[in-house]
């Protein structure tokens, strides 16, 4: 197997660096625009193609580690060709490998793959990637090379189906880029108390770390505390008194849903007021 990657970004640096560290084969990048691939090609010493044919022929397998707009215009290029066999891969979490249309009649094998990860930087996010779980899903000749390509770097892998692709990608979404919306409202708040920014990032992370890490460790019903947990509804009341806009409505669309985990970890309680709160 020889994959060449099209797109030098952080998605495409992290995931071959991170191959050539495993010593999977790869032959090299194909770039929107040539330095990028001259760069992520010396930054994971492989090779660089100023054409995509070239990268075609030099490789059996591809992965599109493109930005997720680009990936039915580098398909309908690659279709071009002459790739029966090859195993076609895009990287995004929210489409299916089914972007890859008439893939059948070119006689290739398509998926995609996605990281639970967030790639922050290209030149280090591989350091960490072992530690990510993989989602996979397409036909079963590419999902039974690409796991066991995954898993040889030590990696889980979870096939998942193409229809459920954008709710995996919508819960991923909830718990890193909206868990971040979260707190930066929560930083808004303690600001208007009189807190400086610094101020309100040093209180608040030993909190946040804390209950994420006992959630992550626990499960998050058995880690939850707080009024709701507690049935305060006097405590709740306060809040919803002095909460406008946004933030009344991320505490109330949140609040209904600790209600639902507080009723699980504590079957004896009668929360009937405190869903009347969140209603």
């Amino acid at each position: 197997m020889d994959i060449g990657i099209i797109g030098a970004g952080k998605v495409g640096c992290s995931m071959g660096k991170y191959a050539v560290q495993h010593w999977i084969p790869v032959a090299g990048y194909y770039s929107k625009t040539y330095e990028s691939a001259k760069e992520a090609a010396k930054f994971t010493r492989t090779e660089c193609f100023e054409d995509l044919t070239d990268i075609i022929l030099a490789s059996d397998t591809l992965w599109i580690t493109t930005p997720d707009d680009s990936i039915r215009e580098v398909w309908d290029c690659i279709a071009r060709y002459d790739i029966q066999d090859y195993i076609i891969c895009h990287f995004s979490g929210s489409l299916s490998s089914d972007v890859f249309s008439g893939i059948e009649k070119k006689r290739a094998h398509p998926c995609s793959i996605h990281p639970i990860y967030a790639f922050s930087d290209k030149n280090t996010s591989y350091q960490k990637l072992n530690e990510a779980y993989f989602t996979i899903e397409g036909d079963d000749f590419a999902v039974e090379h690409m796991t066991a390509l995954l898993e040889k770097m030590g990696n889980h892998v979870v096939r998942i189906k193409a229809q459920k692709k954008a709710l995996y990608h919508s819960a991923a979404s909830l718990v890193s880029n909206h868990i971040l919306g979260i707190i930066d409202m929560g930083i808004q708040l303690m600001e208007e108390c009189g807190f400086t920014h610094e101020e309100a990032y040093a209180a608040l992370t030993p909190l946040i770390l804390n209950n994420v890490t006992a959630g992550c460790e626990m499960g998050c019903k058995e880690a939850l505390t707080g009024p709701v947990e507690r049935n305060d509804i006097k405590t709740v009341d306060r809040h919803l008194s002095v909460l406008t806009g946004t933030a009344r409505d991320i505490y109330e669309s949140v609040g209904s849903e600790l209600v639902i985990m507080a009723k699980e970890k504590h079957p004896d309680r009668d929360y009937t007021g405190m869903e009347l709160r969140f209603q």
